[in-house]
Formats: structure tokens, C-alpha cells, sequence
């Protein structure tokens, strides 16, 4: 079975995939929203890994490529909420980083 290895960041290294990382950034969202758990997290995530396999079947996908699709799979099964906490976390680490430099 094909899996994801690595990850571009956005300094343009690239390094080790680690789905725990999205099942944390999930986890923190379903906190925030009451909409789900780590079980839940962790199963989203799973689909997740799916579709950046067929989106990325010879190409390593960037840390942006990987939220693009979390917020798209949080969506797909209407976990609302917690995909505007997502969007709103991403958006003010995004300024924080241009802050930053």
C-alpha cells in the first residue's frame, strides 16, 4: 500500500509525514466546536491520507497543500464549525508568520 513519506514546509525543506500532527490540529479544532474526539480526528484523518494519495500520487504535497485539504475533508462531512475554527487557526498563524519577517 502507497502512503504519504513526506511533507514540503513552507521554508521549502521537506521533511517526515506525521499524521499525528493532523490528528492534533483536528482534535483542537473538535474542542473548540464540540463537534467531534480524538476517535473522530483520527478516522478524518485517515481520509485525509486517502485523498492526498490520489491529489499527490508522485509528488510530495506542501504544508499548505495538506490544510487546503483537511479544511475540504472537515467540509465534506459537515463538520462546519470546526472547519471555520481550522480556517480562522490557520489564518492567524498565517499573519503571525508575516508578523514575523
Amino acid at each position: 500500500m502507497k502512503t504519504i513519506n513526506y511533507c514540503l514546509k513552507r521554508d521549502g525543506s521537506i521533511e517526515l509525514f506525521n499524521k499525528t500532527r493532523i490528528i492534533n490540529a483536528i482534535n483542537e479544532a473538535f474542542k473548540e466546536s464540540d463537534e467531534g474526539n480524538r476517535e473522530i480526528a483520527s478516522r478524518v484523518t485517515a481520509t485525509i491520507t486517502e485523498r492526498l494519495l490520489r491529489l499527490f500520487p508522485d509528488d510530495i504535497p506542501s504544508v499548505e497543500d495538506i490544510q487546503d485539504v483537511v479544511e475540504d475533508t472537515l467540509m465534506m462531512y459537515n463538520f462546519r464549525t470546526t472547519a471555520k475554527n481550522y480556517i480562522r487557526y490557520r489564518d492567524m498563524r498565517n499573519r503571525e508568520r508575516e508578523n514575523s519577517y
